[in-house]
């Protein structure tokens, strides 16, 4: 396992995050997350008040979607809706 310190490194050279506050600083790395909750690796715990609209309008590690979930990625991870489908979507 990586240190903190190399996690961060490699996540600034490897990685864009065009949604950051203030380009170029560092991102607080995320053990786990759970209703509107982010637990960092250090243990601070913080509101998600920046979220995604999906976890803002459900929260994280709701069993319903995390099932769903791992349902989808078992037959296709992603199909945008752009004129596309997928036949579990429309089960639902």
């Amino acid at each position: 396992r990586t240190s903190r310190a190399q996690h961060i490194e490699a996540d600034r050279a490897k990685l864009w995050h065009p949604y950051a506050a203030t380009p170029g600083a560092p991102c607080l790395p995320v053990r786990s997350a759970e209703g509107v909750r982010l637990e960092l690796e250090d243990g601070t715990q913080l509101i998600d008040g920046m979220s995604s609209w999906w976890a803002a309008v459900h929260g994280y590690r709701v069993p319903e979607l995390d099932r769903a979930v791992a349902d989808q990625l078992s037959s296709v991870a992603h199909v945008m809706f752009g004129g596309l489908t997928h036949r579990l979507i429309s089960a639902f």
